[in-house]
């Protein structure tokens, strides 16, 4: 019985000791604080106040009272830029557009504001000029500055980018900070995408102050362009005004080549009307700039002499039919056209994860692809029997695509710097498609170079009578979906994978259109098809041995019920669920799940504490005890 309560007591006073002495450490020290800070002088007292004050705001003070949360650029906090800015915020929201501020942050990411229809490209502040066609990329420079610049003299300046991706326009917003308000500068440029020669700025200027101002403009034109020939001509525009413009000429020479080989090109831009125009208060005014840009396929300097005979009469005939047309008619052309391709895409949950890939660089990356490929079904000198042909080939792709998701490849998602990083970006995934047999694809323009690299993200493969998907069930971590895959004539595909509350992922696919009825089956097609709607039909993401595409889609039913008969697999089995961890680290940036990590590394660091304090008492009192005993043994 004794034995019994001698433990209990030691129990009792190993739970008890450690609330004791931090009682009592507690009471010491602040017994030991508070002397010190009484010691302390009038003024040392005064400056710890405020440096408790200072530590207060810096760590507290935001959550309170709602400053300095987010650290934000001057210009954002810029009243009348944030009214120009307002058009583009819901597509700032949803990634479809992408901000730069100039000048550039190196904290934020800039992307170029670049504009290009498979023909010609262009960008602000280039320093290189125009970009034509060269083999797989508009990649060839031209020294040739078609964008004019403004500027208003002894005035301060903001300024603000904006790529608007679906809209294939780039705009550059200025204001000026004049002393009775703020005078704006809107600017648009943008690669017509159906008139592959046509490139258009359009300059919107407005005055809302009490004083007239003046805009300088500055157009450079050709500039460092060796032996070029520049002539001057007029023509009325739709208006019936007489608009001038300029015609340079010239040969530009590719580098790194075996052989001397040059390409003529022709530029035809028209002129500002003044180079310093006065706007006065409280008015509007708008110029628009045609650029139209023809040009040689490449070959030798005599060869290329005799081609370029009639690029002078073309360049011409396009200027006189852009001055034509309204340019707001023009425009809707051009958004029209970029906003339909758009219509097929992709899109994929946001992911917090280090170096991760993310919609803006999807979309951004797309977009840079898509401008450097032409448009052959969308241009109107193309022969009616050419366009059959291309839409043929579009709506019955064969064979593409035949290699793994395109995510996980780094080279094709580089973040372009300039217009030559657009062009290798853009050349590297060319090459990729083709050499994974998209080449019909490719050959049917930016509509079918488009549906490629969808196929290559998601890992769709069109083979024998069937669409596979061939994921593998680890990639499907993240939410994702495809819009309007093409398939067959008429017929769209809506796919999707998304990630359930037990971490497991499963595939709905829905008809966007269709001509005729459609079956899905899931890896290793057990179940008897399912025949497709426009309600989202679900499949479970499974897992074979050895590992097949884990969807099955094809018009062809008979095809579907014999097909599992050559899907000779040893296993399949529901994919398992994701670790929780793989999930938390795109959910929230790391593994802990949706608590932020000083969190976790505080309890770490306390339960550690506290059982290092914990086994030093036990262990004092043990020594304690055991010296006690000593005495008590050889006591006289």
């Amino acid at each position: 019985m004794s034995i019994s309560k001698s433990c209990i007591n030691i129990i009792r006073c190993t739970i008890c000791m450690p609330f004791r002495m931090l009682n009592m450490w507690w009471k010491t020290n602040l017994a030991n604080s508070i002397n010190r800070i009484n010691a302390l002088s009038r003024s040392r007292k005064i400056i710890l106040g405020l440096f408790v004050l200072l530590v207060f705001l810096y760590y507290i003070g935001p959550k309170l009272f709602g400053f300095g949360s987010k650290k934000s650029s001057p210009l954002v906090e810029s009243v009348c830029l944030n009214s120009k800015l307002t058009p583009y915020r819901n597509g700032l929201d949803l990634l479809d557009n992408v901000l730069n501020y100039v000048p550039e942050m190196t904290t934020q990411k800039n992307y170029p504001m670049y504009v290009g229809n498979g023909y010609i490209a262009a960008s602000f502040d280039s320093q290189n000029g125009l970009y034509i066609r060269l083999n797989r990329a508009l990649s060839l420079p031209v020294p040739y500055y078609p964008i004019v610049g403004t500027n208003i003299e002894r005035v301060s300046r903001e300024e603000v980018d904006v790529l608007q991706l679906r809209q294939g326009i780039a705009n550059r917003l200025q204001i000026f900070n004049a002393r009775k308000g703020c005078v704006s500068v809107e600017s648009q440029l943008y690669a017509h995408r159906s008139r592959p020669s046509l490139m258009i700025q359009e300059l919107r200027l407005h005055n809302p102050t009490t004083a007239d101002v003046y805009v300088d403009f500055d157009q450079v034109q050709a500039s460092g362009w060796k032996d070029v020939q520049q002539t001057t001509a007029s023509e009325k525009n739709y208006l019936g005004t007489m608009v001038t413009y300029t015609v340079s000429s010239g040969m530009v020479k590719i580098d790194n080549t075996e052989e001397d080989l040059y390409v003529g090109v022709t530029v035809a831009s028209t002129l500002v009307k003044d180079k310093q125009e006065e706007i006065p208060s409280g008015k509007y005014s708008k110029q628009v700039i045609y650029t139209v840009v023809q040009y040689t396929k490449a070959g030798t300097l005599m060869d290329v002499k005799g081609m370029m005979g009639d690029l002078d009469t073309k360049c011409k005939q396009e200027m006189n039919s852009a001055l034509q047309t309204d340019p707001e008619t023009l425009k809707d052309q051009h958004t029209s056209l970029w906003e339909k391709l758009w219509l097929s895409g992709f899109s994929i949950s946001y992911s917090r994860a280090a170096n991760s890939l993310n919609g803006d660089k999807i979309n951004s990356t797309i977009y840079y692809v898509l401008s450097n490929v032409p448009a052959p079904l969308h241009d109107p000198h193309t022969v009616r029997e050419v366009e059959l042909e291309l839409k043929k080939t579009l709506h019955y792709p064969d064979k593409c695509y035949s290699g793994h998701t395109s995510l996980h490849s780094n080279t094709l998602w580089v973040d372009p710097v300039d217009e030559d990083s657009i062009a290798r970006v853009v050349t590297t995934w060319i090459i990729t498609l083709e050499k994974q047999g998209c080449q019909r694809m490719i050959a049917a323009g930016v509509d079918g170079v488009l549906q490629a690299m969808l196929l290559s993200i998601g890992s769709l493969r069109f083979g024998h009578e069937h669409l596979e998907m061939g994921l593998h069930p680890q990639d499907t971590h993240r939410d994702f979906n495809f819009h309007r895959i093409n398939y067959g004539n008429n017929t769209h595909l809506n796919i999707s994978v998304l990630v359930g509350e037990d971490n497991k992922a499963n595939i709905y696919v829905s008809l966007d259109r269709n001509d005729k009825p459609y079956y899905a089956c899931d890896a290793g097609c057990l179940d008897p098809p399912t025949q497709l709607s426009k309600e989202r039909s679900k499949f479970p993401v499974k897992l074979t041995d050895p590992l097949t595409a884990i969807l099955y889609i094809t018009a062809d039913k008979v095809h579907m019920e014999e097909y599992k008969h050559a899907i000779h697999v040893k296993e399949i089995v529901e994919a398992p669920a994701h670790e929780h961890h793989v999930i938390a680290l795109h959910k929230h940036g790391h593994h802990f799940g949706g608590l932020p990590i000083i969190f976790w590394v505080s309890i770490a660091f306390l339960v550690i504490v506290f059982h290092l304090f914990l086994f030093k008492l036990i262990y004092n009192e043990y020594c304690q005890a055991t010296e006690r005993f000593t005495k008590s043994r050889y006591n006289l």
